[in-house]
């Protein structure tokens, strides 16, 4: 009664999932393998079996794809910074400091061809050199460090299912306060037929936390986007 009760405050679908449970409440039989997974990867599993393509990893894609869609080249010194640092403009670059207009105004003009590449950087674990005039060191990391499930093909069909419209709207918002929207967001984010749908997923006993109503009340209904809470219960028999 709980999520429902939840639901009906918030003005969201709820949708109830039966999946049949293993030793504990953090195993669910996957549809498509039929082993026990995580409760998000089993949920994600469910809809890939009815051709959905999706994400497990809250912000991890649609964030990324803001970063990819931001610069018309990411520098390989912040292939591996996160979106909300870039967007406080809490980094240093070689050229003056970029404004956030300027960001915004590349996610209004980003191409399929710039995401590929942007992913490409992002995601590269090649090494390069920093030099501090004093010393220099070579950093390897990755976005795929951070965010390890993420691929190209993601970024580049979402894109496609949202456009470059929707996009601004969503990196708009976020731009008002990155570091308070980098958290909360739905841990499913699933796409068919261009169509997208963002799910939270709560197991028996789970509950929506304060920063996940945040992104729901600034993003998801005010910009109607396909939201749902997903109520997974314990399938009988």
């Amino acid at each position: 009664m709980a999520h429902e009760r939840t639901a009906k405050n918030l003005d969201i679908d709820l949708i109830h999932l039966p999946l049949a449970i293993g030793n504990s409440k953090k195993e669910w039989k996957s549809p498509i393998t039929g082993k026990f997974e995580l409760v998000e990867t089993a949920v994600l599993d469910y809809y890939r079996n009815d051709g959905w393509r999706g994400y497990s990893g809250e912000g991890g894609l649609i964030l990324n794809l803001i970063k990819a869609m931001s610069f018309p080249k990411v520098d390989i010194g912040n292939r591996s910074t996160f979106i909300e640092a870039l967007y406080a403009q809490n980094v240093a670059f070689d050229e003056d400091r970029f404004e956030v207009d300027w960001l915004l105004k590349n996610v209004k003009s980003a191409t399929a061809k710039q995401i590929k590449n942007n992913f490409g950087i992002m995601a590269s674990r090649k090494p390069y050199t920093i030099d501090y005039g004093s010393f220099s060191t070579t950093n390897s990391t990755s976005m795929l460090d951070y965010f390890p499930h993420l691929e190209s093909y993601m970024f580049l069909e979402l894109f496609e299912a949202l456009g470059n419209d929707k996009m601004l709207d969503i990196a708009k918002i976020f731009s008002n306060d990155p570091y308070k929207y980098r958290k909360g967001w739905p841990d499913l984010t699933i796409w068919k037929n261009g169509e997208v749908k963002f799910l939270e997923v709560k197991s028996p006993g789970d509950r929506l936390h304060s920063s996940q109503k945040v992104i729901i009340n600034s993003f998801l209904k005010p910009l109607n986007l396909d939201f749902s809470l997903v109520d997974v219960t314990i399938k009988v028999g």
